[in-house]
């Protein structure tokens, strides 16, 4: 009887050793990476003679408009003073 008491203590110890939690494991997270560098190239010379031009251009066609009106309303002016003068040619 010795033997199954013996034999029943040894299960009941292989038992619970099995019995026991898997050891947990923890990983650190992972480390956050950093953000993009993004590299612009420094602005060009050319780029800003380009405005340069864009904004003597954009001077010249306000000049260029204002030469304009002033050149229509002489016209009126002129239509009017014509329109008088053949009235006055017709009495």
């Amino acid at each position: 009887m010795n033997k199954s008491v013996f034999a029943a203590a040894a299960m009941v110890v292989l038992l619970a050793a099995c019995d026991k939690p898997a050891p947990v494991v923890v990983t650190p997270p992972p480390a956050p990476t950093p953000p993009p560098v993004v590299v612009t190239p420094a602005p060009d010379a050319s780029a800003d003679a380009a405005k340069a031009a864009a904004d003597k251009a954009a001077d010249a066609a306000k000049d260029a408009s204002s030469a304009a009106k002033g050149s229509a309303m002489d016209a009126k002016e002129s239509e009017k003073k014509a329109t008088e003068a053949a009235k006055e040619v017709k009495k």
